[in-house]
Order: structure tokens, then sequence, then C-alpha cells
């Protein structure tokens, strides 16, 4: 596949503090970018500060600008599908479900969920861990059904998942046609993985690929070439397993528009 017949989307986390989601949809769709991958919290896009009519209201507009949302996402420390306090769990499956109605209620595929943090002192045993998240993402997944959300399980170094190898035992574990991987190419290049064999592996199942920048020293989402994630080589393998999902540019910089057309460019060229 050439680079220009690739489909490139983008996320609105460096927008997240400054402006609405519609706001940094419309600095990225000046980009040429589409099919966004859309932080959600209060003031940007919150569920709870949107009744149904305001949610129809945002909706008819994306419609008519032609904007369109790939994905809702939660910030990773608001929530713990794998946490041993039930209640926190409990907290985390009704979070994600109310986000999946309103992913649902603005034309969205569907949610991207972080499984759940762990800590890197001390963390539980991996088959705990394992049962606790199979147990969350069950629960999601049946809300999934019911609203025709995808759950796209990013790989996360923080998390009991932080490798493909552990993520595709998982999505053999679970087994279910609306979970599919968001994978994050800068997540994997900090866990000191192969991505290219990781592109291979988890092709079954890859939904999203998460594209920006960062080193094995320093966990980053810098703009592409800042680092040593290998674009090219990743690149090259989504296009042999013919990858036909979105790839997001993740990009956290507080000059995003430069460092997304610089992203840009330097994909054009891979």
């Amino acid at each position: 596949m050439r680079a220009d017949q690739r489909s490139y989307g983008g996320s609105t986390f460096s927008w997240m503090w400054q402006s609405s989601a519609l706001d940094a949809m419309r600095s990225l769709a000046s980009l040429e970018l589409n099919d966004f991958d859309v932080l959600v919290l209060p003031g940007h896009l919150w569920h709870l500060e949107m009744d149904q009519a305001a949610r129809r209201t945002l909706a008819t507009t994306l419609r008519a600008e032609g904007l369109r949302i790939e994905s809702l996402n939660i910030p990773a420390l608001d929530h713990n599908l794998a946490s041993c306090v039930p209640e926190v769990r409990a907290y985390s499956i009704a979070l994600f479900s109310r986000v999946m109605e309103l992913s649902a209620d603005l034309g969205a595929r569907g949610v991207v969920a972080v499984p759940g943090r762990v800590s890197s002192l001390f963390p539980p045993p991996q088959a705990d861990a394992r049962a606790l998240l199979a147990d969350s993402f069950e629960q999601l997944l049946k809300v999934a059904e019911r609203l025709q959300q995808v759950v796209f399980l990013e790989s996360h170094p923080q998390t009991s998942l932080p490798t493909f190898d552990l993520i595709e035992a998982f999505m053999k574990h679970v087994d279910h046609p609306l979970l599919r991987v968001a994978y994050d190419v800068s997540n994997a290049e900090f866990v000191g993985e192969d991505q290219v064999s990781a592109i291979h592996q988890l092709a079954p199942w890859l939904g999203q690929v998460h594209l920006s920048d960062g080193t094995r020293d320093r966990w980053r989402h810098d703009r592409v070439g800042a680092g040593t994630v290998r674009f090219d080589a990743i690149e090259a393998a989504l296009d042999e397993i013919d990858f036909k999902g979105v790839r997001i540019l993740e990009i956290i910089s507080n000059t995003p528009q430069s460092d997304f057309a610089a992203s840009q460019a330097a994909l054009a060229t891979r």
C-alpha cells in the first residue's frame, strides 16, 4: 500500500485542556486528518455535560462538517478495570458503559480501554489480574453488544498486559468479535518489544494503531522522528497484514498543530 492510500486519524489528547473536542477535531481536520480518537473528560467532551438534545446537536454538526469519530478515550488515571477493589471495578465498568452510550449517540465506532493499571513495584499475580480484567471486559462487552460498539483494548506499559504476548493470550481467553486491539507503538517501544512481530501476531484482532514517537529510556508520545520508533518497518508490517483500520496520530505536545503536520510529512516518506 502506498503512503497516500493509508487512512490516518488524530487524537484530541493535546487539546484536552485548552478547547472543546469539536474545536480540536476542527483543528485536526484542517490538517486533513479525520477518524478521531476523542478524549473524554469534563470541559472537553463529557457525558454528564451533554443531555440528549446536546448529543443530537453535536452529531448533526459532525455529519454536516464531515467529521468522523472513531473512538472515545477516557484518560487512564480515571478508572481501573483490573482493580482488586470491587467498587473500583464497578465504577469503571459503569463509566465505560455511559461513555459507550455517548459514543453510540455520536455515531462513533467504540471506546478505547486501557486494561487496568497495576503497581510497577509489586503487581498482583498475572493470573489474578487477568481474571479480574476478564470479568470487567466480559461485562463491558454485554453493553457493547446492546449498543453495537467496539471495545479497543490499548497496549499500555503500566497495565497487567504491557506486551503483545500477554495481549494475545487475553484476546484468545475472552474471544469476542467486538473486542479489538489498539496497538500503541510508542508504548511498545518503551517496554522494549519488537513492534513488527507484535503487529503480525496481533493481526487477527488489530483494530487501531496509535502512532507517536518515543524511546526505550523515556515514555513519550512525541512527533514522528523525535525518537527511536521504526515507523518504516511498522508501516511496512501494517501493509503486509493488509491493515484496514485507522492509524491514529496520538502526539502529545504543547504545539500540536506543527507537530502533527511534521509527523504527517515524515510518515508520507515511509
